[in-house]
């Protein structure tokens, strides 16, 4: 919740009010949103111009949704006259600079930064759900980590929030420090993993570990890094920050670790939790290692709050999949389905496919894997997916590729065994919707008319790809 004045403190000269009705600077804005179909009553809308469309356009569609405001750079001339268009010279700086005094009023609230390579999102939702048990907390809302999302949630904050977790994004080196330094710096962070995501924008692994590195470095003395000490190039954060250090891991060297871990790898790993010579057992409903990564990641942020490791492991042993991310569901001809359309790129490919490995499956049961392109590899796209096919190879029987660069899967998983009777593609221009609804259909159908009741089938692709849209095509 913020208010009109809060933009005008934020924006001072650089701003024009224009209403026939009178103003009133405590005006009260619940929400801002960027996406005139999200407008509620109240809100302020953001209008942005962006590479592919431009939000001065949707304008009076927010108007006619009951906003209270836009914030825009050009009035539009086709909204009732008393309704508050407040111009600027760029609506997304002063976003940045009304999320600014927003956040520097609420000194109250600790501040707690995600990033990483994968895992962001599920890291933010268990952090948020630990931290939830000791304090009114603010999680962003589903993946805004942008610099677009990350002042939005931001304006969100409420006087009774205590923590904020805050999942941000990155697309190039610099751009974490500049929204630390340009809007608020949070108080903690916690940096997941580094990996082959978003390679087309950094260019290596190396420069992506510096990008996610800005995280930590800004931190104060006072502050607290939070890091996984199973990843190397994560792990050497340390040297980068003079924040408290905060391991987390399954290596002994973590200070919040997991070990003796068993249960099945797809519907959940059950292991023993230790902090500080304190140890309590832990059932996840997760999917994988990576699911006990994850829980790990959350554990570690009640750690910092100063949390009892019990009600953390109640807390821990609470959380489901998030949508889209390891979700199990009915299948085809009553198959098993792993929902796992939410995003990819190798290492969530491999991770996911561990987990597959690991779960049981009833006698004579096949495992699908449908896997739609990995988006924004640039140069190094042909190899990330050839090394997803080969990793599939052992763990799966059938592997069904939809897109433009899903082929690569195919030369991988046929240069490591796969039989190539087992494959099929579909092959699509991902920028044209129906030839990939086209390709998806035909996909499906194949699933529908192939898949057995003692099958599993794996769902899987960039967030581009939107692969959910095969859920529905499928018959149950």
């Amino acid at each position: 919740m913020f208010t009109l004045n809060d933009i005008l403190q934020g924006n001072q000269d650089n701003i024009h009010l224009q209403s026939s009705a009178p103003v009133n600077s405590d005006q009260i804005f619940a929400e801002a949103q960027h996406d005139s179909r999200m407008v509620g009553p109240g809100d302020l809308f953001v209008a942005i111009r962006g590479a592919h469309t431009d939000g001065h356009r949707f304008i009076v569609n927010a108007a006619r949704a009951g906003a209270g405001a836009v914030l825009c750079m050009e009035p539009s001339p086709d909204v009732p006259h008393d309704f508050l268009q407040i111009v600027v010279p760029d609506s997304v700086q002063a976003l940045d600079a009304t999320a600014r005094v927003r956040a520097r009023r609420q000194q109250h609230t600790t501040l707690l930064g995600i990033t990483g390579s994968n895992g962001k999102t599920s890291t933010k939702e268990a952090a948020a759900a630990v931290l939830s048990r000791r304090a009114p907390t603010l999680k962003t809302y589903a993946s805004y980590n942008t610099e677009i999302g990350y002042p939005i949630t931001l304006l969100r904050l409420e006087e009774q929030h205590r923590y904020a977790v805050l999942e941000m994004g990155a697309q190039w080196v610099g751009e974490l420090r500049w929204l630390c330094e340009t809007i608020a710096t949070p108080d903690w962070s916690l940096i997941t993993n580094v990996g082959a995501a978003h390679l087309g924008y950094f260019g290596s692994q190396e420069r992506v570990a510096e990008a996610k590195s800005e995280l930590v470095q800004v931190l104060s003395a006072n502050g607290v890094a939070i890091l996984n000490y199973d990843d190397p190039r994560v792990r050497a954060m340390s040297e980068k920050t003079r924040a408290h250090i905060l391991f987390y891991g399954l290596d002994a060297g973590a200070a919040v670790r997991a070990s003796a871990i068993g249960g099945d790898t797809l519907r959940g790993r059950c292991f023993t939790l230790s902090y500080q010579g304190q140890q309590t057992r832990v059932q996840l409903r997760l999917p994988g290692e990576h699911g006990v990564v994850i829980a790990l990641a959350a554990a570690a942020v009640g750690c910092a709050a100063a949390m009892p490791l019990d009600e953390i492991a109640s807390t821990l042993e609470s959380l489901a999949p998030a949508k889209g991310r390891g979700e199990i569901k009915p299948g085809p001809n009553g198959s098993t389905l792993i929902d796992d359309t939410y995003n990819a790129n190798r290492q969530s490919i491999l991770a996911i496919t561990a987990a597959i490995r690991g779960a049981p499956i009833a006698p004579g049961g096949k495992r699908w894997a449908v896997l739609g392109d990995i988006l924004e590899l640039g140069q190094y796209a042909l190899e990330e997916h050839r090394q997803s096919g080969a990793a599939l190879v052992g763990t799966f029987d059938y592997l069904i590729a939809v897109g433009n660069e899903a082929r690569y899967y195919i030369e991988g998983a046929i240069q490591a065994g796969m039989p190539k009777e087992n494959i099929y593609y579909f092959a699509a221009d991902v920028e044209n919707d129906q030839q990939m609804d086209a390709a998806k259909q035909e996909a499906a159908a194949l699933l529908n008319a192939r898949v057995k009741e003692n099958d599993m089938v794996l769902i899987k692709g960039s967030r581009g790809i939107k692969m959910e849209t095969m859920l529905s095509m499928l018959q149950y």
